[in-house]
């Protein structure tokens, strides 16, 4: 009996991004490595043009060591928030429920931290994990 092919069943597109990139539709379910040490802007689809369910993962691949790093969703507010893994107990990470952008803030990234975003067609949804205080906040 042949094999159906259910070896890549899960498999996720990957996608390095080494320069700053607009996100378009068709890199729905798409995990992404920010792999540009001096900073980089990554701009999410409308929520328009992107549908309901579309979504993405952006992960830190290596360290942000100048500037920042930028992902920004245009005309559309950002909804929800991000746990840090930290020791002390004063800070629960960064929420929103109206900015417009998340910075990643040079120096105190680790590979590995990452922000998971998806839509139902009107708002972005905002999920995450870093591992110290302050390496990710929301404007507004």
């Amino acid at each position: 009996m042949a094999k159906l092919g259910r070896y890549s069943a899960n498999r996720i597109k990957c996608q390095s991004l080494d320069a700053d990139y607009t996100i378009t539709k068709a890199d729905c379910g798409t995990l992404f490595t920010l792999d540009k040490a001096d900073g980089i802007a990554v701009t999410l689809p409308t929520v328009a043009n992107a549908g309901s369910g579309w979504w993405c993962r952006i992960v830190v691949g290596t360290n942000i060591s100048s500037n920042t790093g930028t992902i920004t969703a245009e005309g559309a507010l950002m909804r929800g928030g991000m746990n840090e893994l930290e020791t002390d107990t004063s800070e629960d990470g960064p929420s929103t429920v109206g900015g417009t952008t998340i910075t990643i803030a040079n120096a105190a990234d680790t590979i590995g931290d990452y922000v998971e975003l998806y839509t139902n067609g009107s708002l972005w949804f905002v999920s995450g994990q870093s591992k110290l205080d302050g390496a990710f906040s929301f404007d507004a």
